[in-house]
């Protein structure tokens, strides 16, 4: 009787702490893949430096890194560009 009290609690803990785990990291790939679909054509080391840049956070400095058409990439395209000759 005892082990079968103690598998159902066990059960219980385990369902009710890994839901919680699951629905946490679904809203964090929620919020990623906003960020993905409007930018379907950038690749995954584009999408961690705009996400750096949105936080304020480091990211790397080069205008291939960043996805073309964003603010940080006018930025460093600006900051690339030195005597610009329209």
């Amino acid at each position: 009787m005892r082990t079968i009290v103690a598998g159902a609690l066990s059960i219980t803990l385990l369902a009710a702490f890994g839901g919680a785990s699951i629905a946490g990291n679904a809203q964090r790939h929620r919020r990623d893949d906003a960020l993905a679909r409007k930018y379907p054509y950038a690749t995954p080391r584009q999408l961690q430096n705009e996400r750096a840049y949105e936080r304020g956070e480091y990211y790397e400095h080069d205008s291939t890194a960043l996805i073309p058409g964003t603010r940080a990439w006018f930025d460093q395209k600006e900051r690339e560009g030195g005597d610009r000759r329209f």
